[in-house]
């Protein structure tokens, strides 16, 4: 069973990853990937999917905060939606100031340059992070719950 959970765990991963990935294109956000490495898709894939585990990891501490390890009920599954949203725009948010913070300093990244300014660029792939993210919760959540319904 622990199989099920990891291959949806890990399809949303990717689909995740794959759905951000157009945003590649600015010139600001790709350059966020010329750490550690200097091969941009092995960094995309180490960041990104660092990123997506933690994201995560906050949803099992959610529904644990949330419902406890007993039946989610309605209610608890209005405050898992909730903290599952706000979770898909404030760790993007946190990481992406951090970003702002500590590498531009270290030489790795500037916010200026060529094309679309970094902060206004970095701003559009938090928020794109966040729907990305929702809809596949919501996606994920919908097909389990009928695919578990009664036949």
């Amino acid at each position: 069973m622990v199989l099920a959970e990891l291959g949806v765990v890990a399809g949303f991963a990717v689909s995740i990853l794959l759905f951000w990935s157009p945003l590649l294109a600015v010139t600001r956000l790709r350059e966020l990937f010329r750490w550690p490495t200097s091969w941009l898709v092995v960094n995309y894939l180490f960041v990104g999917g660092g990123m997506v585990a933690v994201q995560t990891l906050s949803y099992l501490a959610i529904i644990l905060l949330t419902a406890g390890t007993g039946t989610v009920t309605g209610s608890d599954a209005v405050g898992i939606v909730g903290g599952v949203i706000v979770s898909n725009l404030l760790l993007p948010a946190v990481i992406s100031l951090a970003a702002l913070r500590i590498l531009p300093e270290r030489g790795y990244w500037t916010p200026t340059g060529d094309g679309l300014n970094g902060h206004i660029a970095l701003g559009i792939g938090v928020i794109w992070y966040g729907v990305i993210t929702s809809v596949g919760f919501v996606l994920i959540g919908l097909a389990l719950m009928f695919a578990n319904l009664p036949m």
